[in-house]
C-alpha cells in the first residue's frame, strides 16, 4: 500500500509487489452504455466523453472503476461506480478525515508525542521502519506521514487511536455504506503472506522477509473485495471527497489542514501525470499487487471536481497506470471542456 510495496513513496522506487494478477471483467469488451454520465452536458460532450473514457480503459486487463462529479455544474461520470474494490492505502483518506473529527472534538490531541518502538514497524512503504525506536513524532505528524509518503507504520498507529469501532462509525455517518475497514495494514500483510498476526513469531523481520516471496493465493483476504477486506466503491470515495472539499463535519482549521496534507501527496503517476503541470490536487493513492487506486480532489480552471479511480485484476500494473493516467485526463477533459 502503497500497501504492500513502495510504490507510494515515489513514482520509480517500487518494492515487492502485492496483489493478484488477473483478466477478470476486462474493460475493453463494456459497451457504450456502460459509461454513465449525468447532469448538464451540451450538445455531444456526453457522446464524446464516453468515447474517452473507453478508450482510456480499453488497453487494460482488469477491472476498473470510476466516479466522478463536477462539484460546480453536477456533471457526473460513472463506470462500476457501485463495485466494489480493494482500497489498499486509499483507506487512509477516511482515517485521516476521523482523526481530525475526533481533533476538533477534543478526543485527541494532535500535538501529542507518540514514541515509537520495534514493536510499532510495519514493512511496506514509509519511512518510520527504518529509524531507530525512541523517535516521538506527533499524532499530526504521524497523520501527514501516513498520507504523503504512505508510511505503515505510521497508519496502524493512527488506526490505534482512531479505532476501527470509531472509523466505522464515522463512514456510517457519511452515508459510507459499502467502505469497510476491519484490518490494519500489518493485518493485511499477515493475510497476504498466510501469516498469524497474533503469533509472536509473526515480528516486523519475519513479515517483511514473507512479503518478497513469490505471489501470493489471491483467494487471500488480502485481496477479496468484500466487507472482511478494507473496501470501498468509485461512489462512496466521491461522496467523501465531496464532504472534505467542503469541509462537512470539520472545523476551519481541520478542513484546511486535510486538504493541505491530501494535497502534499508525494506519488503522481495515476491522477496528476496527464493533467497540466502545476493543478493543485489532493489526493491519495493505494496499492497491492494487481490493485491501483488513487482518488482526490482536482481544482481545475473552471472549479473542483472530485474523483475516485479504482482498478482491481490487473495483468500489467505498468501499462495499467499508464492508461489509468489517461482516464485521468479524459475527466479532466470532460469537465473543462477542452477539446
Amino acid at each position: 500500500m502503497g500497501i504492500a510495496t513502495r510504490d507510494d513513496r515515489s513514482p520509480g522506487d517500487r518494492g515487492t509487489p502485492d496483489g493478484p494478477p488477473g483478466s477478470a471483467g476486462i474493460p475493453g469488451t463494456l459497451g457504450w452504455s456502460a459509461v454513465e454520465v449525468a447532469g448538464p452536458w451540451e450538445g455531444a460532450a456526453a457522446d464524446r466523453t464516453r468515447d474517452a473514457v473507453l478508450a482510456a480503459v480499453a488497453g487494460i486487463e482488469g477491472v476498473v472503476g470510476l466516479a466522478a462529479r463536477d462539484l460546480g455544474t453536477g456533471r457526473t461520470l460513472r463506470l462500476r461506480a457501485d463495485e466494489v474494490f480493494p482500497t489498499a492505502s486509499v483507506f487512509k483518506v477516511p482515517l485521516l478525515y476521523a482523526l481530525h473529527r475526533l481533533a476538533d472534538a477534543a478526543a485527541v490531541d494532535l500535538g501529542r508525542r507518540v514514541t515509537l518502538t520495534a514493536a510499532d514497524r510495519v514493512p511496506g512503504s514509509g519511512v518510520l521502519q527504518d529509524l531507530a525506536p525512541g523517535l516521538a513524532p506527533t499524532i499530526g505528524d504521524l497523520a501527514v506521514l501516513m498520507t504523503v509518503v504512505s508510511d505503515n507504520t505510521a497508519t496502524d498507529l493512527v488506526l490505534g487511536l482512531v479505532g476501527k469501532d470509531r472509523l466505522a462509525a464515522e463512514n456510517a455517518r457519511l452515508g459510507l455504506g459499502a467502505t469497510t475497514v476491519p484490518l490494519s495494514v500489518r493485518e493485511i500483510f499477515c493475510a497476504a503472506t498466510g501469516l498469524d498476526p497474533a503469533d509472536p513469531a509473526t515480528t516486523y523481520d519475519a513479515l517483511r522477509e514473507a512479503l518478497r516471496g513469490p505471489v501470493r493465493d489471491p483467494a487471500s483476504v488480502a485481496y477479496a473485495d468484500d466487507a472482511r477486506n478494507d473496501t470501498s466503491t468509485p461512489d462512496d470515495m466521491v461522496t467523501l471527497l465531496g464532504a472534505i472539499q467542503r469541509g462537512d463535519g470539520l472545523s476551519p482549521a481541520a478542513h484546511a489542514a486535510v486538504l493541505d496534507t491530501l494535497g502534499r501527496q508525494k506519488n503522481t503517476t495515476i491522477l496528476p501525470a496527464r493533467l497540466p503541470e502545476e493543478t493543485p490536487i489532493a489526493h491519495k493513492t493505494g496499492s497491492l499487487r494487481g490493485i491501483r487506486n488513487d482518488v482526490g480532489i482536482v481544482t481545475a480552471p473552471n472549479g473542483p471536481y472530485v474523483v475516485a479511480i479504482f482498478a482491481k485484476r490487473l495483468a500489467d500494473e505498468a501499462a495499467a497506470v499508464r492508461s489509468l493516467a489517461d482516464l485521468s485526463r479524459a475527466v479532466w477533459d470532460a469537465f473543462t471542456d477542452a477539446p
